[in-house]
């Protein structure tokens, strides 16, 4: 209702009657008022309060889920639990059956009379100093033992080190001495598996008897010795060799990476090789010589660094048999004369951790998971940058 002017007033314009509105918050069919603005804060009620969120209803649960999903945790749950324990007491067994766990553990290949044990040491992989540690200490098991009547050697392996190829031979020859000495005829045969090149060859001829199958790749008997030369590529980036020499000792540095090669140094070290070569050819000499085929006046045309597949190698006399590892186990039992040969494998008991990890996979779930991380100490630069001398098949 419009306000009335009191007596004696004229009339009032209506448009003044009530308070402009703010612009915007007019109606849309009502023109914006563009007096002039109100002073303070506008009374309250002036603005219309915000509208509420929107609600959404959450989806109906689905039924039964909630129980079937925790059963299924508690069933996880419990399988986890049983199957730790499980690699427990799997892992607690195969240590214990070490005995003392300072020496070996065995596992049974063939079974048959405790008292006629064939012992199987393998000779896997590069041959190294840990791998002729291990060897020695396999070998000083089978010799403790009283019920060992034979000693097969599985070798698969490219070679190694020369001093620790010389090292696994200089132990089988120990080995039957000692046996010799004590009464006890206890024959040693090597079985090959794909490989056993220079390194494991030279190892094989301190044998009685050698079995190949017919894929293994044998022989390569040689010496290696892998040096670099980086002069050239230090000369362009501006990298001078300044290394200090005492007196005297003039191949102190010989065969430094970093300097040009020099022809004396070379002969220097072509030396040393050929004497290591000579001690090769002679472990062939002395092993084969009177077994097979083997002729000794064709041994320097034999050890020209080649490898032989296995009927090759039979007919130059390099092995006795081409067969497997169970005619190897026959031989090692005829010449041992066993009636019911029991066959065992050597091997090192794994610790509980590596029990562990190997039977629930853990390492490689922390592997896949893990970025490749490599370090390098200055230990590892010094063995990768320093030549010596390889029994090794480097094809």
């Amino acid at each position: 209702m419009i306000p009335q002017p009191p007596p004696g007033q004229g009339p009032i314009d209506p448009r003044g009657a009530f308070p402009p509105p703010m612009p915007g918050n007019a109606p849309p069919h009502v023109a914006p008022s563009y007096g002039p603005p109100p002073q303070g804060p506008p009374p309250p009620g002036m603005y219309p309060p915000p509208p509420p969120p929107p609600y959404f209803y959450p989806p109906p649960p689905r039924r039964g889920w909630g129980v079937f999903r925790t059963l299924f945790t508690i069933a996880l749950v419990l399988l986890l639990i049983v199957s730790l324990a499980l690699n427990l007491v799997s892992a607690a067994r195969g240590i214990f059956a070490a005995g003392s766990g300072n020496g070996p553990m065995t596992t049974t290949i063939v079974d048959g009379d405790a008292t006629q044990v064939i012992a199987v040491i393998p000779v896997t992989g590069v041959i190294e100093g840990s791998a002729a540690e291990e060897f020695a200490r396999f070998l000083a098991r089978a010799q403790q033992d009283a019920n060992v009547k034979a000693v097969v050697i599985e070798v698969d392996s490219p070679g190694g080190t020369v001093t620790a190829s010389d090292e696994i031979h200089h132990r089988i020859g120990e080995f039957r001495k000692a046996m010799a000495a004590q009464g006890r005829n206890v024959p040693v045969v090597v079985t090959m598996g794909s490989l056993a090149a220079s390194g494991g060859y030279y190892i094989a001829c301190a044998a009685d008897h050698v079995v190949a199958q017919p894929t293994t790749m044998t022989g390569n008997i040689g010496v290696l010795f892998p040096r670099y030369n980086l002069s050239k590529l230090a000369s362009e980036w501006g990298v001078e060799e300044v290394t200090l020499e005492s007196t005297g000792a003039d191949y102190k540095n010989a065969g430094s990476m970093f300097k040009p090669e020099d022809p004396k140094e070379i002969a220097y070290f072509q030396n040393i090789i050929d004497q290591a070569f000579v001690q090769f050819k002679d472990v062939v000499r002395k092993g084969r010589t009177g077994k097979g085929t083997f002729n000794p006046s064709q041994l320097d045309a034999i050890a020209n660094g080649k490898i032989y597949m296995a009927q090759e190698a039979l007919s130059l006399g390099l092995i006795d048999q081409v067969g497997y590892a169970e005619d190897a186990y026959a031989h090692a039992a005829s010449a041992a004369g066993l009636t019911n040969h029991h066959v065992v494998r050597y091997q090192d008991p794994p610790s509980l951790m590596d029990a562990l990890m190997s039977k629930t996979n853990v390492s490689n779930v922390k592997t896949q998971a893990s970025p490749v991380s490599v370090n390098i100490d200055w230990a590892t630069v010094q063995e990768m940058t320093t030549p010596r001398m390889l029994y090794l098949w480097r094809p």
